[in-house]
Protein backbone atom coordinates (compact mmCIF):
# COMPACT_ATOMS: atom_id res chain seq x y z
CA UNK A 1 0.00 0.00 0.00
CA UNK A 2 3.02 2.32 0.40
CA UNK A 3 3.09 5.16 -2.11
CA UNK A 4 -0.69 5.07 -2.63
CA UNK A 5 -2.81 8.21 -2.78
CA UNK A 6 -5.54 8.81 -0.20
CA UNK A 7 -8.51 11.12 -0.53
CA UNK A 8 -10.93 11.62 2.33
CA UNK A 9 -14.60 11.17 1.55
CA UNK A 10 -15.20 14.52 3.23
CA UNK A 11 -13.14 16.91 5.25
CA UNK A 12 -12.70 15.13 8.57
CA UNK A 13 -11.45 17.02 11.62
CA UNK A 14 -10.06 15.21 14.64
CA UNK A 15 -9.28 16.40 18.15
CA UNK A 16 -6.27 14.37 19.30
CA UNK A 17 -5.40 14.36 23.00
CA UNK A 18 -1.98 13.02 23.93
CA UNK A 19 0.27 12.67 26.93
CA UNK A 20 3.39 13.34 24.89
CA UNK A 21 4.45 13.47 21.26
CA UNK A 22 8.01 14.61 20.68
CA UNK A 23 10.40 12.49 22.77
CA UNK A 24 11.71 9.16 21.44
CA UNK A 25 9.63 6.58 23.30
CA UNK A 26 7.43 3.77 22.01
CA UNK A 27 4.09 5.47 22.69
CA UNK A 28 5.38 8.79 21.38
CA UNK A 29 6.50 7.07 18.16
CA UNK A 30 3.01 5.56 17.89
CA UNK A 31 1.54 9.06 18.23
CA UNK A 32 3.76 10.42 15.47
CA UNK A 33 2.86 7.53 13.17
CA UNK A 34 -0.83 8.18 13.91
CA UNK A 35 -0.61 11.86 12.93
CA UNK A 36 1.39 11.07 9.80
CA UNK A 37 -1.23 8.51 8.77
CA UNK A 38 -4.02 11.04 9.39
CA UNK A 39 -2.20 13.43 7.09
CA UNK A 40 -2.02 10.74 4.40
CA UNK A 41 -5.77 10.22 4.73
CA UNK A 42 -6.53 13.91 4.49
CA UNK A 43 -7.72 14.13 8.10
CA UNK A 44 -6.94 17.40 9.84
CA UNK A 45 -5.88 17.14 13.49
CA UNK A 46 -6.01 19.61 16.36
CA UNK A 47 -3.51 18.11 18.79
CA UNK A 48 -3.24 18.92 22.49
CA UNK A 49 -0.14 17.45 24.17
CA UNK A 50 0.10 17.61 27.95
CA UNK A 51 3.77 16.94 28.73
CA UNK A 52 5.60 18.45 25.76
CA UNK A 53 7.30 21.85 25.97
CA UNK A 54 7.91 24.35 23.18
CA UNK A 55 11.59 23.45 22.90
CA UNK A 56 10.74 19.80 22.31
CA UNK A 57 9.23 20.63 18.90
CA UNK A 58 12.70 20.50 17.34
CA UNK A 59 12.72 16.71 17.77
CA UNK A 60 10.08 16.15 15.08
CA UNK A 61 8.15 18.16 12.50
CA UNK A 62 4.41 17.57 12.56
CA UNK A 63 2.62 17.30 9.20
CA UNK A 64 0.95 20.45 7.89
CA UNK A 65 -2.50 18.98 8.51
CA UNK A 66 -1.82 18.85 12.27
CA UNK A 67 -1.91 21.86 14.58
CA UNK A 68 -0.08 21.00 17.79
CA UNK A 69 -0.46 22.87 21.09
CA UNK A 70 1.87 21.93 23.96
CA UNK A 71 1.25 22.60 27.64
CA UNK A 72 4.52 21.90 29.48
CA UNK A 73 2.63 19.67 31.92
CA UNK A 74 0.32 22.49 32.99
CA UNK A 75 -2.70 20.31 33.79
CA UNK A 76 -5.09 23.20 34.42
CA UNK A 77 -4.44 24.88 31.05
CA UNK A 78 -4.57 21.49 29.34
CA UNK A 79 -7.95 20.62 30.91
CA UNK A 80 -9.42 24.01 29.99
CA UNK A 81 -8.20 23.60 26.40
CA UNK A 82 -9.84 20.17 26.16
CA UNK A 83 -13.10 21.52 27.54
CA UNK A 84 -13.13 24.43 25.07
CA UNK A 85 -12.32 22.16 22.13
CA UNK A 86 -15.06 19.66 22.99
CA UNK A 87 -17.69 22.34 23.60
CA UNK A 88 -16.82 24.00 20.29
CA UNK A 89 -18.41 21.03 18.51
CA UNK A 90 -16.14 21.45 15.48
CA UNK A 91 -14.62 17.95 15.50
CA UNK A 92 -15.95 14.82 13.85
CA UNK A 93 -13.91 12.53 16.07
CA UNK A 94 -12.02 12.77 19.35
CA UNK A 95 -8.97 10.54 19.71
CA UNK A 96 -7.78 9.99 23.29
CA UNK A 97 -4.27 8.68 23.76
CA UNK A 98 -4.43 7.53 27.40
CA UNK A 99 -7.05 6.17 29.80
CA UNK A 100 -6.46 9.01 32.30
CA UNK A 101 -7.22 11.58 29.59
CA UNK A 102 -10.38 9.64 28.80
CA UNK A 103 -11.69 10.50 32.28
CA UNK A 104 -11.38 14.21 31.47
CA UNK A 105 -13.02 13.77 28.09
CA UNK A 106 -15.94 11.82 29.56
CA UNK A 107 -16.59 14.57 32.09
CA UNK A 108 -16.64 17.32 29.47
CA UNK A 109 -18.76 15.28 27.07
CA UNK A 110 -21.44 15.18 29.75
CA UNK A 111 -21.72 18.96 29.32
CA UNK A 112 -22.03 18.68 25.55
CA UNK A 113 -25.58 17.36 25.31
CA UNK A 114 -25.92 17.45 21.54
CA UNK A 115 -22.71 15.70 20.66
CA UNK A 116 -22.51 13.65 17.49
CA UNK A 117 -18.78 13.23 17.83
CA UNK A 118 -17.24 9.76 17.82
CA UNK A 119 -14.80 9.08 20.63
CA UNK A 120 -11.87 6.71 20.09
CA UNK A 121 -9.49 5.69 22.87
CA UNK A 122 -6.07 4.20 22.21
CA UNK A 123 -5.02 1.48 24.67
CA UNK A 124 -1.29 0.75 24.62
CA UNK A 125 -0.45 -1.62 27.43
CA UNK A 126 0.41 -1.49 31.11
CA UNK A 127 -1.73 1.63 31.62
CA UNK A 128 -4.89 -0.47 31.11
CA UNK A 129 -3.82 -3.97 32.17
CA UNK A 130 -4.95 -3.41 35.78
CA UNK A 131 -7.04 -1.01 37.85
CA UNK A 132 -10.01 -0.55 35.51
CA UNK A 133 -12.47 -1.92 38.09
CA UNK A 134 -12.67 1.56 39.62
CA UNK A 135 -15.88 3.48 39.02
CA UNK A 136 -14.24 6.44 37.27
CA UNK A 137 -12.82 4.14 34.58
CA UNK A 138 -16.20 2.51 34.03
CA UNK A 139 -17.65 6.00 33.50
CA UNK A 140 -14.85 6.97 31.12
CA UNK A 141 -14.88 3.81 29.01
CA UNK A 142 -18.65 3.97 28.67
CA UNK A 143 -18.18 7.25 26.75
CA UNK A 144 -15.82 5.69 24.19
CA UNK A 145 -17.33 4.46 20.93
CA UNK A 146 -14.31 2.38 19.98
CA UNK A 147 -11.17 1.29 21.84
CA UNK A 148 -8.10 0.83 19.66
CA UNK A 149 -5.93 -1.86 21.28
CA UNK A 150 -2.36 -2.24 20.08
CA UNK A 151 -2.40 -5.97 20.89
CA UNK A 152 -4.82 -8.79 21.59
CA UNK A 153 -3.47 -9.09 25.13
CA UNK A 154 -4.36 -5.45 25.85
CA UNK A 155 -7.89 -5.99 24.53
CA UNK A 156 -8.32 -9.14 26.59
CA UNK A 157 -7.13 -7.43 29.78
CA UNK A 158 -9.62 -4.58 29.36
CA UNK A 159 -12.49 -6.97 28.67
CA UNK A 160 -11.59 -9.09 31.71
CA UNK A 161 -11.92 -6.01 33.93
CA UNK A 162 -14.89 -4.41 32.14
CA UNK A 163 -16.99 -7.35 30.87
CA UNK A 164 -19.94 -5.06 30.21
CA UNK A 165 -18.11 -3.66 27.17
CA UNK A 166 -19.23 -5.58 24.10
CA UNK A 167 -16.76 -7.06 21.63
CA UNK A 168 -17.72 -4.58 18.92
CA UNK A 169 -16.40 -1.74 21.10
CA UNK A 170 -12.84 -2.97 20.44
CA UNK A 171 -10.53 -3.25 17.47
CA UNK A 172 -6.97 -4.52 17.28
CA UNK A 173 -4.86 -1.65 16.02
CA UNK A 174 -1.16 -2.57 15.98
CA UNK A 175 1.65 -0.10 15.47
CA UNK A 176 3.89 -0.05 12.40
CA UNK A 177 7.16 1.42 11.23
CA UNK A 178 6.28 5.01 10.42
CA UNK A 179 6.96 6.53 7.03
CA UNK A 180 9.27 9.10 8.62
CA UNK A 181 11.28 6.36 10.40
CA UNK A 182 11.68 4.37 7.18
CA UNK A 183 12.64 7.53 5.26
CA UNK A 184 15.14 8.40 7.97
CA UNK A 185 16.88 5.03 7.79
CA UNK A 186 16.40 4.25 4.08
CA UNK A 187 19.40 6.42 3.21
CA UNK A 188 21.48 5.42 6.22
CA UNK A 189 24.47 3.26 5.48
CA UNK A 190 25.93 1.20 8.31
CA UNK A 191 29.02 2.83 9.83
CA UNK A 192 31.71 0.58 8.43
CA UNK A 193 34.37 1.91 10.76
CA UNK A 194 32.06 1.04 13.66
CA UNK A 195 31.92 -2.61 12.52
CA UNK A 196 35.63 -3.06 13.01
CA UNK A 197 35.33 -2.28 16.72
CA UNK A 198 32.52 -4.80 17.35
CA UNK A 199 32.96 -8.44 18.31
CA UNK A 200 32.77 -10.89 15.41
CA UNK A 201 29.59 -12.54 16.73
CA UNK A 202 27.29 -10.85 19.19
CA UNK A 203 23.78 -10.75 20.59
CA UNK A 204 22.16 -7.30 20.64
CA UNK A 205 19.68 -5.47 22.85
CA UNK A 206 18.54 -1.89 22.20
CA UNK A 207 16.61 -0.35 25.10
CA UNK A 208 16.62 2.22 27.88
CA UNK A 209 18.59 1.12 30.92
CA UNK A 210 16.05 2.36 33.44
CA UNK A 211 15.42 0.85 36.87
CA UNK A 212 11.72 0.74 36.11
CA UNK A 213 12.38 -1.20 32.90
CA UNK A 214 14.04 -4.26 34.41
CA UNK A 215 11.17 -6.30 32.96
CA UNK A 216 12.91 -5.88 29.58
CA UNK A 217 14.87 -9.01 30.46
CA UNK A 218 18.50 -7.85 30.20
CA UNK A 219 19.28 -9.66 33.46
CA UNK A 220 17.97 -12.88 31.90
CA UNK A 221 20.19 -12.39 28.85
CA UNK A 222 23.27 -11.82 31.02
CA UNK A 223 22.57 -14.92 33.11
CA UNK A 224 21.98 -16.90 29.92
CA UNK A 225 25.24 -15.65 28.41
CA UNK A 226 27.10 -17.10 31.40
CA UNK A 227 25.67 -20.55 30.72
CA UNK A 228 25.98 -20.67 26.91
CA UNK A 229 28.15 -23.54 25.71
CA UNK A 230 29.61 -21.23 23.03
CA UNK A 231 31.77 -18.83 25.02
CA UNK A 232 32.89 -16.94 21.91
CA UNK A 233 29.55 -15.12 21.63
CA UNK A 234 29.44 -11.55 22.99
CA UNK A 235 26.56 -9.35 24.13
CA UNK A 236 26.18 -5.72 23.00
CA UNK A 237 23.76 -3.36 24.78
CA UNK A 238 22.85 -0.02 23.16
CA UNK A 239 21.05 2.51 25.34
CA UNK A 240 21.49 4.86 28.27
CA UNK A 241 20.08 4.84 31.77
CA UNK A 242 20.72 4.91 35.47
CA UNK A 243 20.45 1.11 35.74
CA UNK A 244 23.73 0.42 33.94
CA UNK A 245 25.62 0.11 37.24
CA UNK A 246 23.17 -2.59 38.38
CA UNK A 247 23.72 -4.51 35.14
CA UNK A 248 27.49 -4.08 35.40
CA UNK A 249 27.28 -5.72 38.82
CA UNK A 250 25.68 -8.79 37.23
CA UNK A 251 28.38 -8.83 34.57
CA UNK A 252 31.06 -8.78 37.26
CA UNK A 253 29.36 -11.48 39.32
CA UNK A 254 29.26 -13.84 36.33
CA UNK A 255 32.77 -12.88 35.18
CA UNK A 256 31.56 -11.69 31.79
CA UNK A 257 33.52 -8.45 31.65
CA UNK A 258 35.28 -9.23 28.36
CA UNK A 259 32.08 -10.40 26.62
CA UNK A 260 29.57 -7.66 27.49
CA UNK A 261 29.75 -4.21 25.87
CA UNK A 262 27.70 -1.19 27.01
CA UNK A 263 27.67 1.31 24.13
CA UNK A 264 25.41 4.00 25.56
CA UNK A 265 23.67 6.13 22.95
CA UNK A 266 24.51 5.40 19.32
CA UNK A 267 24.07 7.29 16.04
CA UNK A 268 21.66 6.19 13.30
CA UNK A 269 24.59 4.84 11.29
CA UNK A 270 25.87 2.86 14.26
CA UNK A 271 22.39 1.54 15.06
CA UNK A 272 21.98 0.33 11.48
CA UNK A 273 25.35 -1.38 11.73
CA UNK A 274 24.46 -3.07 15.02
CA UNK A 275 21.16 -4.44 13.73
CA UNK A 276 22.63 -5.53 10.40
CA UNK A 277 25.52 -7.55 11.83
CA UNK A 278 24.17 -9.06 15.06
CA UNK A 279 23.79 -12.82 15.37
CA UNK A 280 20.39 -12.17 16.98
CA UNK A 281 18.40 -9.32 18.48
CA UNK A 282 17.40 -10.49 21.96
CA UNK A 283 14.92 -8.68 24.21
CA UNK A 284 12.96 -11.19 26.34
CA UNK A 285 10.71 -8.53 27.86
CA UNK A 286 7.77 -9.39 30.08
CA UNK A 287 5.61 -6.27 29.62
CA UNK A 288 5.62 -5.08 26.03
CA UNK A 289 2.32 -3.46 25.07
CA UNK A 290 3.41 -3.92 21.48
CA UNK A 291 7.19 -3.86 20.94
CA UNK A 292 8.06 -1.62 18.01
CA UNK A 293 11.78 -2.23 18.63
CA UNK A 294 11.24 -5.75 17.25
CA UNK A 295 9.97 -4.23 13.98
CA UNK A 296 13.01 -1.97 13.80
CA UNK A 297 15.31 -4.96 14.25
CA UNK A 298 13.41 -6.89 11.56
CA UNK A 299 13.75 -3.96 9.14
CA UNK A 300 17.53 -4.42 9.19
CA UNK A 301 17.24 -8.19 8.85
CA UNK A 302 18.04 -9.18 12.43
CA UNK A 303 16.82 -12.54 13.70
CA UNK A 304 14.65 -11.79 16.74
CA UNK A 305 14.21 -13.60 20.06
CA UNK A 306 11.47 -12.31 22.38
CA UNK A 307 9.51 -13.51 25.39
CA UNK A 308 6.16 -15.23 24.88
CA UNK A 309 4.42 -12.46 26.79
CA UNK A 310 1.83 -9.70 26.39
CA UNK A 311 1.93 -7.73 23.12
CA UNK A 312 5.19 -9.22 21.88
CA UNK A 313 3.36 -12.32 20.64
CA UNK A 314 1.39 -10.15 18.18
CA UNK A 315 4.63 -8.84 16.69
CA UNK A 316 6.95 -11.86 16.74
CA UNK A 317 5.42 -14.96 15.17
CA UNK A 318 7.13 -18.02 16.64
CA UNK A 319 9.19 -19.95 14.08
CA UNK A 320 8.08 -17.50 11.37
CA UNK A 321 9.45 -14.02 12.09
CA UNK A 322 11.38 -14.89 15.25
CA UNK A 323 11.60 -17.20 18.24
CA UNK A 324 9.60 -16.91 21.46
CA UNK A 325 10.69 -18.20 24.86
CA UNK A 326 9.03 -18.16 28.29
CA UNK A 327 9.75 -14.97 30.23
CA UNK A 328 12.66 -15.30 32.65
CA UNK A 329 13.56 -18.83 31.47
CA UNK A 330 17.33 -18.89 31.02
CA UNK A 331 17.36 -22.54 29.93
CA UNK A 332 14.85 -21.89 27.12
CA UNK A 333 16.66 -18.71 26.09
CA UNK A 334 19.99 -20.54 26.00
CA UNK A 335 18.45 -23.23 23.79
CA UNK A 336 16.96 -20.65 21.41
CA UNK A 337 20.23 -18.72 21.09
CA UNK A 338 22.25 -21.90 20.57
CA UNK A 339 19.79 -23.08 17.93
CA UNK A 340 20.06 -19.82 16.01
CA UNK A 341 23.85 -19.80 16.19
CA UNK A 342 24.09 -23.36 14.86
CA UNK A 343 21.33 -23.30 12.23
CA UNK A 344 22.18 -20.85 9.47
CA UNK A 345 19.12 -21.75 7.38
CA UNK A 346 16.79 -21.03 10.31
CA UNK A 347 18.53 -17.72 10.94
CA UNK A 348 18.21 -16.75 7.26
CA UNK A 349 14.51 -17.72 7.13
CA UNK A 350 13.63 -15.72 10.25
CA UNK A 351 15.49 -12.71 8.89
CA UNK A 352 13.70 -12.91 5.55
CA UNK A 353 10.20 -13.38 6.99
CA UNK A 354 10.74 -10.75 9.65
CA UNK A 355 11.84 -8.20 7.07
CA UNK A 356 8.88 -9.04 4.82
CA UNK A 357 6.51 -8.21 7.68
CA UNK A 358 7.69 -4.58 7.82
CA UNK A 359 8.21 -3.89 4.12
CA UNK A 360 5.48 -2.81 1.64
CA UNK A 361 2.62 -5.29 1.75
CA UNK A 362 3.54 -6.62 5.19
CA UNK A 363 1.19 -6.30 8.17
CA UNK A 364 3.46 -3.83 9.96
CA UNK A 365 4.32 -1.53 7.06
CA UNK A 366 3.08 2.06 7.07
CA UNK A 367 0.64 1.45 4.20
CA UNK A 368 -1.15 -1.28 6.15
CA UNK A 369 -1.35 1.04 9.17
CA UNK A 370 -2.89 3.81 7.07
CA UNK A 371 -5.47 1.39 5.69
CA UNK A 372 -6.39 0.26 9.22
CA UNK A 373 -6.77 3.87 10.30
CA UNK A 374 -8.90 4.64 7.25
CA UNK A 375 -11.27 1.86 8.26
CA UNK A 376 -11.45 3.15 11.83
CA UNK A 377 -12.06 6.77 10.82
CA UNK A 378 -14.41 5.80 7.96
CA UNK A 379 -12.48 7.71 5.31
CA UNK A 380 -11.54 6.44 1.89
CA UNK A 381 -9.23 3.53 1.34
CA UNK A 382 -6.06 3.68 -0.74
CA UNK A 383 -6.30 4.30 -4.47
CA UNK A 384 -3.33 3.01 -6.42
CA UNK A 385 -1.59 5.24 -8.97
Amino acid sequence: MDGANFVAIRNTRALVLLGQLYIDGGIQRFNRTFLTACDRLGVGCDVLSLADAEESRTNWSAPQSATVRVFGYNKRRFALAICAAILSGRHDVIVVGHINLMILVASFLSLHKRRATRVLMIAHGVDVWTGLERRRFAFALAKSDLILCVSQYTRDRIRAQRPELSEDRFTIFPNALSESWVDRFAGVRPAQSFSTTLPRRYLLSVTRLARGDRYKGLTTVLETLAMLPDTSIHYVIAGRGEDQAFLEGIVKRHQLGDRVHFLGGVSDEELADLYSHCAAFVLPSGKEGFGIVFLEAMYFGAAVIAAREKGAVDVVQHEQTGLLVPYGDTVALSAAITRLLRDGSLRARLREKGRESVLAGGPFCFGAYVERLGNVLAVSQPVRD
